[in-house]
């Protein structure tokens, strides 16, 4: 992980993810099975509901910074484009995807995730460095995210899949990198590790929460997450968090995972 961000460089950079050498008619060459389906069906509708999150954020103090507004219309950009690559695998696969899926997706969102969107705009007048409680926010989710399509590329059998999950890690990569390296210095602040840590324990949850229901969020944790791989791997993620300044006490994706786990 670099200790900065590069943030002219990855403007001048941004683009879609590569698809057009990626031989699609071969996609049922090559073995897919119906749990990676619906690992990629979960994912694809993530992806689709980001250009929603941004809204959002933009009603936040975030709007506020140039650096922020200028990486997420890139970021927004690269993660739509994840989306619609894995709609294309999944089509290639034989998968039938209605045209209104991602629609739907956006209607589904929860209560609690737009009182949450409302309470964050909010704060942002009340709470000095609120933006570092987004920015560790978002790392986190990105963190999670990448080893999570990190571990499908290593264990599917289609090479076409692993390929793909490959390039949209290093697009991820560097997603987290920005929010990590945006969120540390306003973390120094005491009052922003304040409101940092009570708002995470109270209020964060796995990615696809808020969008996907609890039993699918449970069951993607658990296929994910859920061997010893799996542990390893949330205790690396939970161990890189906490190395943001004043978040030592982080542990949150290892409980989630312990708790799909025991619910599984």
């Amino acid at each position: 992980m670099q200790s900065t961000f590069d943030l002219e460089r990855y403007l001048n950079n941004s683009q879609k993810v590569e698809t057009r050498d990626l031989d699609f008619s071969r996609v049922r060459d090559y073995p897919i099975t119906q749990e990676e389906i619906r690992c990629l069906a979960y994912m694809m509708d993530v992806e689709a509901h980001t250009v929603m999150y941004f809204k959002s954020l933009l009603r936040t103090c975030a709007a506020k910074d140039p650096e922020v507004v200028a990486f997420m219309s890139c970021w927004a950009y690269e993660e739509f484009f994840h989306g619609r690559a894995i709609r294309q695998f999944l089509e290639a696969a034989g998968v039938r995807i209605d045209a209104t899926r991602a629609e739907h997706v956006r209607r589904h969102r929860s209560w609690r995730e737009r009182i949450e969107e409302t309470a964050a705009a909010l704060l942002c007048h009340f709470v000095r460095d609120f933006q570092a409680v987004y920015l560790a926010w978002g790392a986190i989710q990105e963190l999670s995210a990448l080893e999570a399509y990190s571990i499908l590329a290593r264990r599917t059998q289609n090479p076409i899949l692993r390929e793909l999950l490959q390039r949209i890690v290093k697009d991820e990569r560097r997603h987290f990198s920005f929010y990590f390296n945006k969120a540390r210095p306003h973390l120094r602040s005491r009052p922003a590790q304040i409101a940092t840590a009570a708002i995470l324990r109270r209020f964060w949850t796995p990615v696809g929460d808020g969008i996907k229901d609890d039993a699918e969020v449970r069951w993607t944790m658990q296929f994910i997450f859920g061997d010893s791989e799996g542990m390893e791997i949330v205790r690396r993620v939970d161990a890189c968090i906490s190395r943001l300044p004043g978040m030592d006490w982080f542990n949150l994706l290892s409980r989630m995972r312990a708790e799909a786990v025991a619910e599984g």
